[in-house]
Parts: C-alpha cells; structure tokens; sequence
C-alpha cells in the first residue's frame, strides 16, 4: 500500500475510532437517563463499543504492518493511546454482566475514559512529531485521564450535571493537552540560528568544532575573476505590466516580466548588480541550483542583509556548472516571487552552444491568473526548420508542482536540475510532473508538425514548435494525460556507484498543530518542529551524508538544498541506476527519499520547502559547515524575512 494511503487511512481510522467510543459514551448516558429515549435500543452501547473496538485494531494493525520510518510517531500515539483506550471502553463491556453490583458505577466512567483515550490518540496524530518522544504522549495521557475522571465525579452527581460536565471536561482538558504537546514541540530545539550574540550560536550542535579560527559567511567568496565578466544589471521595482495577452497585473519585476534571461560561458564570471528601485519589503538575489560560494546565495539575515530601496548589492561568482538555472529573490519571498521576481540563468559548455541546436529557455509561471511561458500569457509560437534538434529549457517558477506533456514529436529527458542526464530513452505521451523550482531540458528532433508543449492547469499559456511554412494550430494547446516518467528508472547506468557515506541523518517533513509567531496554526513541521527551532545539520568540508527525507504530511514538499545537488539513491525504495543529481527533490505524501550530500561547498546554507508558503510556515532547516558564522540578523529587530 502507498505510504500516503496508509497515513490518509490512519487518519480516519483513528478520528472513527474516537467518535465510536463518543458514540458509546452518548448512547450510555441516553440509556441511563430516566426519560430513555424509546428509539435507542438497549444494545446501542454494546454494539457501538464493539465497531470502535474493531476500528481500533483495525488501525494498530495497519501501522504495524506499515513502514516504520513512515508511521513512527503514529505508532507511538496508537500504543501509548488508542489502545488502552479501547481495552478501557472493552472492560465497560465485559465487566458489568460478571460485576453486576458495580456495573452502574463502571461503565460510565470506563466508556468515559475510553472516548478520552482514544480522542487523545486522535489528537496524537496532528501533534506527535518525530522523532517520536514518550513526555508528548505523557502529557495527552495524563489530560485525559485527568479529564475521564472530572467526568466521572459529574457522572456521579446526577443527570443534570452529566452531559454539561463531562463533554465540558472532556473537551477543554483535550484541547489543553494538545495545545500543549504542541508548544512543546513547538519549542523543542536550540533555535537555528547562527550568530555568536543573543541564541544566535556557534555551529556546535552534534559535532565538535575543529576550526581555530571561525570564519564568516561574508568572508566565503570566489577569488579574483576568472575569464571575461559577464556584467548585468537588474533593477528590482513595482510595475502595472500588460501581458501579450492584453491583460494588465500588478507586478514586482527585475525590469522585465520574467526577468532579463541571463546567459553565460563556462569559464566566465558572472558579476550582477541587483538595485532596488522601489520593491518595500527589499528584495536579493538567490541563484537556485547554482553552487555558488555562500556569501553570494542570496539569503536575507543568513549569506546578506536585504537589499532596501534606494540600496545596491553586487553578485560576482565563477560560471563553473552549465545548464539550466533560474534567480528569485528570497526576501518576503512567498509574497514577492509569486508576483515576478525571477528570471533565468543558462551556462553554455566552454567550446559555446551548438547553432544547429534550437534552443529555447522557457520559465512557466502564474502570475495574475495567468499561465507565463517565458513572457507569453498566450500561445508562444517558435519556428523550427524540421529535421533540427530542439532543446527546451523549462523551468518551474511557481510553488506546486508542474505537469509537462509534450505531443507531436518522441523526446528524450537530457538534463536535470542543470545536470546531463545520459542514456535516456525516447519518450512518448509521457508526463513530465517537475517540482517547484525544478528544471528539465527536453530534447526533441523536430517534425513536419506542429509540436505542442502544454502544462497541466495552463490558463492560456503553451509552446508550439512549428516547422517552417506550417501555421499554428488555430486552438490552444491542451494538456495530454499520459502516464508519468519514472525518474528512478530512467538514464544509463552510473558508471561509478556512489560512494559509501561517513553518517546517515534522517528527517521527517509533517503538517502538525505547532506554535507560529507565537499562535497556534497546523505548521509544516521538520522532525516535529517549525523553523527557528529546528537544529541544522553540522557537517565538515568533505563529508559525505546519507540524508533520508520522509514525507509524512499529506502535502507535495519540494524538498530545496542551497549550494548543493545531492546525488539521489533511491525514491520510495525504489534505487536509483543512473547517476542523477537534484536540487529540488518532488517529495510527494508518503513517499521517502535517500539521497548523497558531499560537504563541498563551506558555509551556512538555507534547506527548505520550495512551496514557499510552506518555508513562511516552518519547513526550514539549515546545512551549516562546522566553523562557519553568519555576522547577519533575521530577528525582529532586522528587516531580513528569509524564506
């Protein structure tokens, strides 16, 4: 069974299980009153007691038989919860016809304890993180005990107390208790942050320092320009932008809607200065997927303080990778990005791009309502002479994920992540899912027909090839279903195994009740808790770390390391031939990924969800090389808002 089923099937197993054990309470409580209701039959208790009995095996069986890297805290809240709860509803069953003279005075309470118990383990579920700890389930334990015995003592004083008190009870000592388990856990790590004043600490979480001198984020550059300097200059403002389309939306622009295409040679260096002429909030520059020293990633109150209006900052790295890339600020980011701060980043091979390849750079992004292919809102027709190799660039810019198809033509997946991917097999009426902030180049050899590349949910935007001579199609390209590619599968072999790694580390992304900005909201959550308070993961300059990720949530995570590509070693159990390096791993519900980071790259790096709304929400943790400090605030005090 999927891994997302059996934390779906969990869920309700559990919330049935609970209402069960409520419904048994109720129909006790309705037969011992005076005025019994003539249409609850005498057997309603009984019989609701034996279907939540039922569910609750039902559920402790389903975990048990699940992966345990998966169910872990799932396992805990049932064992520690729903089953004593049952066992406890179970005895107000069995018990009276053996203990008639008591009867009266067990069943209630029992059955009390029992809806208590199991609402607890209930609660478990959206509260437990992982790893899973025994004080969270204490804590719920013990309300509900607490809260079945208030319900005993109003049970006793008569009818007129029962209902008000013991649901009264019942519910205030549970919603206590969660909220509870919640800031706890909300507050259950040293706060990642990376300053030597204030908790702003040293980077000595798990390892032990062998830097003599600390060096600081700001220090960790490339040396004196290598090659020609590539010189570009980006002017981040607010603009009203008209589309193609003729529709007019409110925009934060680098001067362009994308922003200027940026291109360079293997070899070079890239120097951008960034001008803010007018964003409010500030705006950086963090290149996504390129590799570049950590004083140039662009992330505010960790690599930079903002870039304000009216201020200017300087990028300057070496062009050492080649592929396909993209920039977007990372201030405010889960406001600001969405509204068209981002542009592109090619590096073409040392020895130049091939002219007889048509190549064509295509960021997709909805902005305004309006499906973005590049800078079209419409269709963006390409004439292609047929018989000539076409390579597509596509990029995803938004936050969830996107779903490719092309039709008109066989292609092969040549790149991912700015990776070549060798060895691909031609692919047809294939779907092409790419995780936010993914890219894929695609390579096709191009027809006598049109060739359509459409996006799932596409409100206009698409790309047609057309060969010369050939009109466009007079429709807008539609989205073809087709079955999805199976990254694990796909490419040649690698033709070196990865290298065995020096430690494992595991994470578990989740959606739990945590504390945010100090009020209570269901957070995304790394190892139970929401950033700040999550520990970074400490390496040293060298190291290779086995990193296992595990999505227990019910949410897409597309899981984003800065400075870094991992090498990805299996998805879903599932191992991984090919020699495929990701920096933006397509994390969906139940799924759990392994992947190889080698520690080359010094500094301090941001590891986030690339739904940004979920990073705003949490789900940031930090990569941090032992040594390394930041002199740059996020506090309340600072206008950085990395996310």
């Amino acid at each position: 069974m999927a891994g997302s089923a059996v934390l779906g099937i969990d869920l309700v197993l559990a919330a049935a299980c609970a209402a069960a054990w409520a419904g048994a309470l109720a129909a006790a409580v309705l037969r011992r009153s005076p005025t019994a209701p003539g249409w609850l039959p005498v057997w309603a208790p009984t019989a609701v007691a034996m279907l939540a009995v039922a569910l609750g095996v039902l559920r402790f069986g389903l975990l048990l038989a699940a992966v345990p890297a998966l169910v872990g805290d799932r396992l805990l809240g049932a064992a520690a919860l729903t089953a004593p709860g049952c066992l406890a509803g179970l005895a107000a069953v069995v018990l009276p016809p053996l203990i008639p003279r008591r009867a009266p005075h067990l069943k209630l309470p029992a059955l009390a304890l029992a809806a208590a118990l199991t609402t607890a383990g209930f609660l478990a579920v959206v509260t437990l993180g992982t790893p899973a700890g025994w004080l969270p389930a204490v804590v719920l334990a013990a309300v509900a005990l607490l809260g079945a015995a208030a319900a005993a003592t109003g049970f006793a004083r008569g009818w007129r107390h029962r209902a008000i008190k013991a649901g009264g009870v019942l519910g205030v000592a549970l919603i206590a208790g969660s909220l509870a388990v919640a800031w706890m856990d909300s507050r259950a790590a040293a706060p990642s942050a990376f300053h030597a004043a204030s908790h702003h600490s040293t980077l000595a979480s798990t390892t032990t320092s062998t830097e003599a001198t600390p060096r600081g984020v700001d220090t960790l550059r490339a040396g004196a320009p290598q090659g020609p300097v590539r010189d570009y200059t980006l002017h981040a403002r607010s603009e009203r932008v008209t589309l193609d389309s003729g529709q007019t939306v409110d925009a934060l622009t680098f001067g362009s809607l994308p922003g200027p295409a940026l291109r360079a040679t293997e070899g070079d260096t890239v120097r951008v200065t960034l001008v803010n002429d007018g964003v409010p909030d500030g705006v950086t520059l963090h290149w996504h997927g390129y590799d570049v020293p950590n004083a140039m990633d662009g992330v505010p109150g960790v690599t930079q303080d903002a870039v304000m209006p009216g201020q200017s900052f300087t990028y300057e790295f070496p062009a050492v990778q080649t592929g396909t890339y993209w920039y977007h600020t990372h201030q405010n980011a889960a406001a600001n990005e969405p509204l068209g701060l981002y542009g592109s980043l090619v590096v073409d091979p040392a020895d130049g791009r091939d002219p007889s390849v048509a190549d064509l750079t295509v960021p997709v992004h909805t902005v305004g309502g309006a499906t973005l292919f590049g800078g079209h809102a419409g269709v963006w027709t390409e004439t292609v002479a047929a018989g000539r190799q076409v390579r597509v660039r596509l990029i995803n810019t938004d936050q969830l994920t996107q779903r490719f198809s092309v039709a008109g033509a066989p292609f092969r997946l040549a790149a991912v992540d700015g990776g070549e991917l060798p060895g691909g097999a031609e692919l047809a009426q294939t779907v092409l899912p790419l995780a936010a902030g993914g890219r894929y180049d695609v390579v096709l050899t191009m027809p006598e027909h049109p060739v359509q590349v459409a996006v799932e949910g596409s409100r206009g935007g698409a790309l047609v090839l057309a060969p010369d001579g050939t009109p466009a199609p007079a429709s807008v390209p539609r989205f073809v279903q087709g079955p999805e590619i199976d990254l694990a599968g796909y490419g040649a072999p690698a033709a070196q195994p990865a290298p065995a790694p020096d430690r494992t580390a595991a994470y578990t992304v989740d959606r739990l009740l945590r504390f945010v900005d100090g009020m209570p909201r269901f957070a995304f959550t790394v190892d139970g808790a929401v950033y700040p308070n999550i520990p970074p993961l400490v390496v040293r300059e060298g190291e290779r770390v086995q990193v296992i990720v595990v999505n227990r949530s019910s949410e897409v995570h597309p899981m984003h390391p800065h400075g870094h590509h991992v090498r990805v070693l299996s998805i879903d159990g599932r191992a991984v031939a090919a020699d495929l390096r990701m920096d933006s791993l397509d994390i969906r519900p139940g799924q759990i990924w392994t992947v190889l980071l080698t520690a080359d790259n010094p500094g301090i790096w941001m590891d986030h969800c690339h739904n940004l709304q979920h990073a705003r929400e949490g789900m940031v943790f930090h990569l941090a090389y032992d040594g390394v400090e930041t002199p740059f605030r996020h506090d309340a005090g600072s206008a950085n808002r990395p996310e």
